[in-house]
């Protein structure tokens, strides 16, 4: 691992630190107001490594989430199913043709499900600037341990998280 103004690089293991890094990872106090700017930004550079997110704790604990921008191609909602959701955030994937239902079950806002799913593959929770990083922590604590990716709503991006080792 290797700091500079990006944040932090990280090299996987058995990879020489010559090499371009495997991950940046931007690390955050879990007190703090969430900020995905220079997430986003570096996500939107369509780099080959990953994008990782650190949520510190107060005894200097670390949780690491790995960062993707999601994209909702095309697809159609199952026969005799109706949208009933009228929630302006949720109209491109409405339009889209995924079917949107209330996530209050898991602690979120929506499940989202495509033509293929069965069970929901996404919880949506919209995501304002107001809340902290312990919030999305908690978020992506039920999303994984339910089996679902988590996407967060956040200004005009879908960001998923998914929890992994560090």
């Amino acid at each position: 691992m290797k700091a500079n103004d990006k944040g932090l690089r990280l090299y996987d293991r058995n990879t020489s630190t010559k090499n371009a890094a495997s991950a940046i990872v931007y690390s955050y106090n879990f007190h703090y107001s969430i900020n995905f700017s220079k997430v986003i930004e570096d996500l939107e550079t369509n780099s080959e490594r990953r994008t990782q997110i650190g949520i510190v704790d107060n005894e200097g604990d670390v949780v690491y989430y790995i960062a993707d921008l999601i994209k909702w191609p095309e697809t159609r909602l199952k026969d005799g199913i109706i949208n009933s959701n009228n929630d302006p955030k949720m109209k491109e994937l409405i339009e889209k043709g995924y079917q949107v239902n209330s996530g209050l079950k898991f602690g979120t806002h929506y499940r989202v499900y495509n033509y293929e799913s069965e069970h929901a593959p996404w919880l949506i929770h919209i995501t304002e600037k107001t809340h902290n990083w312990l919030d999305v922590a908690r978020m992506i604590r039920v999303g994984h341990g339910v089996n679902k990716i988590i996407v967060l709503a956040y200004e005009n991006y879908w960001i998923s998280l998914k929890w992994t080792k560090p």
